[in-house]
């Protein structure tokens, strides 16, 4: 349950999940930028070791948000799908919430994919095509994605400001069905 103050465009929510989820993602932040670090100093052969760490760890990261996109939703009467369509959009029109999920769920479900990417059902190749963003392939999806939500700040508590401005726009969704 969130405490909304204000009204409009001037609606706060004194939210806890939320300051959950921003301490969380602060800590998933400290483990990328000592895996950077690393990174910088690592031989050709320990990158790769330490880009599949970082990786992981972004995984994680997009699974706590799509978590927070359902908190949210918890109790308000709104379709999932038509939920993730409102608030920001990507720089290539996406709507983020949709990335998050479709980041979130390429992350708990990629190991299950015993096959071509070609072969994949519908809506596991959505889930592909949404964290690619427009490219083809990438090596490393997740981190390339966090890379053009949030730009060279490379930290997952960057994309709280688009949670906010999501949860704010299903608040508006919602007070105008009402």
């Amino acid at each position: 349950m969130n405490i909304i103050i204000g009204r409009g465009e001037n609606v706060e929510f004194a939210d806890a999940k939320l300051s959950y989820l921003e301490e969380l993602l602060c800590s998933i932040d400290r483990s990328l930028l000592s895996v950077n670090d690393k990174i910088q100093k690592a031989d050709v052969w320990g990158v790769g070791c330490y880009c599949d760490k970082g990786e992981y760890f972004i995984g994680v990261g997009f699974c706590a948000m799509q978590r927070y996109l359902f908190d949210v939703l918890e109790d308000v009467k709104l379709d999932p799908g038509l939920a993730r369509t409102l608030g920001p959009k990507s720089s290539i029109g996406i709507p983020v919430a949709e990335v998050i999920h479709a980041a979130g769920n390429y992350w708990k479900h990629s190991p299950e994919w015993h096959i071509w990417l070609e072969k994949l059902r519908l809506c596991s190749q959505k889930t592909v095509d949404s964290i690619l963003h427009g490219k083809e392939s990438a090596d490393y999806p997740l981190s390339d994605l966090l890379v053009e939500l949030v730009g060279g700040d490379f930290r997952l508590s960057n994309c709280l400001p688009y949670l906010i401005k999501w949860h704010l726009a299903v608040h508006q969704y919602v007070q105008k069905k009402v």
